[in-house]
């Protein structure tokens, strides 16, 4: 299994919020004596997918926040974008999926 970041930099900013929000829930969590990783994110079917070693409700639903914001952020620039299809599924703005040949 590879580990790290393997997405587009339009979602960045979805990212550095959810690290933001987290800081304090993991150092709740770690300071109950539980021991949190992000292993990977990626993007899969257009969406961003976070998996982690262990977490708490309140560590959960932030990380599905963020995937949910994927949904609707392009992967390429971070502007509004939608589940696009052209062979593959991407979530892409506009302008990124007609540069990917995708409809429209």
């Amino acid at each position: 299994m590879s580990f790290g970041f393997c997405h587009g930099d339009g979602w960045f900013d979805i990212l550095w919020r959810l690290c933001e929000d987290l800081e304090p829930l993991v150092a709740e969590f770690e300071a109950a004596g539980h021991q949190f990783e992000v292993l990977l994110v990626k993007e899969k079917f257009g969406e961003l997918r976070i998996y982690v070693t262990h977490a708490n409700d309140a560590i959960s639903r932030r990380l599905e926040t963020a995937e949910r914001e994927s949904f609707r952020a392009c992967e390429v620039c971070g502007q509004p974008g939608k589940r696009r299809e052209g062979g593959w599924i991407k979530t892409l703005c506009r302008e990124h999926a007609s540069a990917h040949g995708a409809e429209i």
